[in-house]
């Protein structure tokens, strides 16, 4: 008979990270807007499309973000601008994350879900080799069994390959939540600390579901 860990070990738990582990609010989003506007002039009359178009993407991929704001403003990009803007935007959010905390229960409900034997991993929209940065500059990576930036969408449907029972995507927008409708998997939304705080037991009943079923 197996145990509960080895019932649990088939249960995957991913989470997003800017609104999901580290409570960013409207920090990245002040920051595209700057970077877009260095880089591509707009002006005051351009702002709240733009800040709109930031909204509603994010989550999604940086590029694809891009992609959706330019059209909302009427404006095409060389490949020359659009990794300009990027490399803007990448600088602005380093030195703005830095003082951006983790939710409060992240690190305790992390460990709590480790050491219960479910198998955690983290996606991000956000470049591959700045989010591996920034989750070992905060000592969060060794809690993760494998972390993956730049296509969420892609790797939910990789882990579905793998042969989990169930896999939970923990995020906080609406594209994180079709993203995960799209992958075949489940959604569990996070707005505030209290919700980090509620995820332990929502995956252990959620684990005991799909065992029995």
């Amino acid at each position: 008979m197996k145990s509960k860990r080895e019932d649990r070990a088939k249960t995957a738990v991913v989470f997003d990270f800017d609104g999901t582990l580290i409570d960013t609010g409207e920090i990245k989003i002040d920051n595209y807007l700057q970077a877009f506007e260095h880089i591509f002039g707009t002006g005051k009359g351009e702002r709240e499309i733009i800040k709109a178009s930031s909204r509603r993407t994010y989550g999604a991929n940086r590029f694809d973000q891009l992609a959706d704001t330019l059209a909302s403003v009427g404006l095409e990009a060389t490949d020359e601008q659009k990794e300009s803007w990027s490399r803007l935007y990448s600088s602005l959010n380093s030195k703005a994350l830095v003082a951006v905390p983790e939710f409060l229960s992240v690190r305790e409900v992390l460990r709590k879900l480790k050491n219960a034997g479910f198998a955690l991993f983290a996606a991000s929209g956000i470049l591959e080799e700045e989010f591996i940065g920034e989750m070992t500059r905060r000592k969060l990576l060794d809690l993760f069994r494998e972390a993956k930036g730049g296509d969420k969408l892609g790797f939910l449907r990789s882990l579905k390959k793998r042969g989990f029972r169930a896999i939970l995507f923990v995020g906080d927008t609406e594209f994180d939540r079709k993203t995960a409708e799209e992958a075949g998997v489940r959604f569990y939304k996070v707005e505030k600390d209290r919700d980090i705080r509620a995820l332990f037991g929502y995956v252990i009943s959620l684990q005991e579901e799909e065992a029995g079923s």
